[in-house]
């Protein structure tokens, strides 16, 4: 959306180039504007976004783009200052819902969700591997065209994480249950016989990277499938990697 673009590299000239000491720059002074062109709310929204005055700044802006995208559209379709009247979400069906939450970073309503679908699917780890996996595709779509940026992925990928988090509890007891129809005493098991698993499998985010929702999720699916996990973490250099893989004696 240009307005916002326009708003913030306005404030991010003013506020952290010529108020720094810049004395020189070579900018498009016919596409720049300045900040004191930008309108009172946006520029108060750009401010608290590029200064970091508020920890929900980058939620607030994301906002403030929906809604202009929104009168963006009006207007291509020949409104004028119409009023936006949207048809709740809440009433679609729980696949399309969970889509709309993870695509619009919205976690409020996860958990009931979650637990809707959880209902309505044989397993916890169907949940994930179906709707909340579907979801983060259409995320992923929307990145690779350029529809989403980065701030709105990691706001989707939050929501994905305390969908996770939900299920986890009742993926610990559907094993715990597996282990007992298998005569095992789940809470006799020595952490370090792997022979039980189907395999061993090392993960970890590299050097340089501290996301780690795509991990994270195929931890839990591999770990739903008998295999043994070890999560070192995030920030792994490639000598941490290879020492942790040697200690484990993992399989991938």
């Amino acid at each position: 959306v240009n307005t916002i673009r326009e708003a913030i590299h306005a404030v991010f000239l003013h506020k952290c180039c010529i108020e720094a000491g810049m004395d020189m720059g070579i900018i498009n002074a016919k596409e720049m504007e300045s900040i004191k062109e930008v309108e009172p709310s946006l520029l108060k929204l750009a401010e608290d976004l590029v200064m970091n005055t508020r920890a929900d700044g980058c939620e607030r802006m994301l906002d403030r783009c929906t809604k202009e995208k929104e009168l963006m559209e009006i207007r291509k379709k020949g409104g004028g200052a119409a009023t936006v009247v949207k048809t709740s979400w809440r009433t679609l069906p729980i696949v399309e819902r969970l889509t709309h939450a993870l695509v619009n970073g919205i976690s409020e309503f996860v958990d009931e969700d979650t637990e809707e679908a959880r209902q309505a699917l044989p397993t916890p780890l169907n949940v994930i591997e179906g709707p909340l996996m579907s979801g983060m595709n259409v995320v992923g779509d929307l990145f690779g065209a350029g529809k989403m940026f980065l701030p709105q992925v990691i706001k989707s990928a939050r929501v994905m994480k305390k969908a996770v988090a939900y299920l986890l509890p009742f993926m610990e007891e559907e094993k715990r249950q597996k282990m007992i129809e298998e005569g095992k005493d789940p809470d006799d098991v020595d952490p370090n016989d792997d022979s039980m698993y189907a395999g061993k499998v090392l993960m970890a985010t590299v050097k340089g990277d501290v996301h780690d929702i795509g991990k994270n999720i195929v931890a839990v699916v591999l770990g739903c499938n008998n295999f043994k996990v070890y999560d070192i973490g995030v920030m792994c250099s490639c000598d941490s990697i290879l020492e942790a893989a040697k200690k484990y004696k993992v399989d991938v």
